[in-house]
């Protein structure tokens, strides 16, 4: 087992340690810095969670978060308790990846004599294969965004990234620039609860890119062009092959309709691709989402995610509007479980076409 060092305060968790998943309690006082692939094999111990087993030649990898621990000697010896190391089912260790440096849990001797190839979880991310958003979508958006609100209004820090990228497997981005707090004019504008919660669960139970913020966004992602949420959106996009791009926003309550569908004056953000408003309509009916005018948030107004995909990067894209009732799971387990029904047929519909 690794030493204790002043010198490592960083964590890479890869399983139920995530943002969202059923342990990641443990982290709540833990910034996260991002989202890295740290070579080795993923397994599935068939008892809920998974086991890592880290080899830096190896060709496979394993997909997480990297926690900064303000206190890593108490957060260590917690989550030596709740990972068994005593009893040898995991066991921590020191690695060195990419010139970063992090303590994680692998498979420990009751482990590594039992798990063999057939139990590898090829794609290497748990997420995907048995995420809490798959079986309990509120339970994980509600655990998802009490580790969220702890940064709605926290400034970047030179060791955090400002945004959090997650790779899919569909050619279908979602956003969240909303995420989190954001200055527009020099004003504070609050965050648009559960929309960061939203976007991942949708990655793991559609497999869609995610983006969406980490941090207080000195510059509005939905306002200026000029902001390092766009200049990230570039460098995801640049190169490759994106169908569609979802935007992820919140309305106040008390709206007599669930979503607001915006892609411009006469949809040009869809570039051509009308079939993709029908397809949103198609799914509303299905689960009973009601879809409101077109012009009261058209994406148009200003310099919107929206109209920056579809403009500047050719990509159609669509802002949704969601009213707060559907999108708060606290309230509404029933309602977000409809939700995320609808906006999951609607992003199958639209990789499939």
């Amino acid at each position: 087992m690794a030493e204790m060092t002043d010198l490592c305060k960083t964590l890479f968790v890869y399983g139920t340690l995530l943002k969202g998943e059923e342990k990641c309690r443990y982290l709540s006082d833990c910034p996260l810095i991002r989202y890295i692939e740290v070579p080795g094999s993923l397994y599935d111990t068939g008892s809920g969670y998974p086991v890592a087993l880290f080899e830096e030649e190896s060709e496979n990898i394993i997909s997480g978060e990297l926690y900064l621990m303000p206190d890593p000697e108490g957060k260590l010896r917690k989550l030596d308790q709740v990972e068994q190391v005593e009893s040898g089912l995991f066991e921590r260790v020191l690695l060195n990846h990419n010139g970063m440096e992090f303590f994680t849990y692998q498979a420990g001797a009751s482990f590594k004599n039992r798990i063999t190839n057939e139990h590898r979880i090829k794609e290497g991310r748990w997420r995907r294969f048995s995420s809490l958003a798959k079986t309990e979508p509120s339970a994980f958006a509600l655990n998802f965004e009490i580790l969220q609100k702890k940064v709605y209004r926290e400034p970047a820090s030179t060791q955090s990234d400002e945004q959090i990228y997650i790779t899919g497997d569909i050619p279908v981005l979602v956003t969240a620039p909303h995420a989190t707090a954001h200055v527009r004019m020099g004003k504070l504008k609050r965050q648009e609860f559960f929309t960061g919660a939203l976007a991942n669960l949708l990655h793991n139970i559609t497999g869609c890119h995610v983006l969406y913020t980490n941090c207080l966004s000195e510059t509005d992602p939905n306002y200026y062009d000029n902001s390092p949420f766009k200049t990230k959106l570039s460098e995801i996009v640049s190169g490759s092959d994106f169908k569609f791009l979802l935007d992820l926003h919140g309305t106040g309550p008390g709206r007599r309709v669930d979503i607001f569908p915006g892609t411009g004056k006469s949809r040009e953000f869809l570039l051509g691709n009308e079939h993709y408003f029908d397809a949103l309509l198609s799914s509303s009916e299905s689960f009973g989402i009601s879809i409101g005018r077109e012009d009261i948030f058209p994406a148009a107004k200003q310099m919107t995610v929206t109209k920056y995909a579809a403009r500047k990067l050719c990509v159609p894209s669509m802002q949704l509007e969601i009213v707060r009732e559907l999108r708060d799971p606290g309230s509404s387990p029933e309602g977000f479980e409809k939700l995320v029904q609808f906006i999951k047929d609607f992003i199958t519909q639209l990789s499939l076409s």
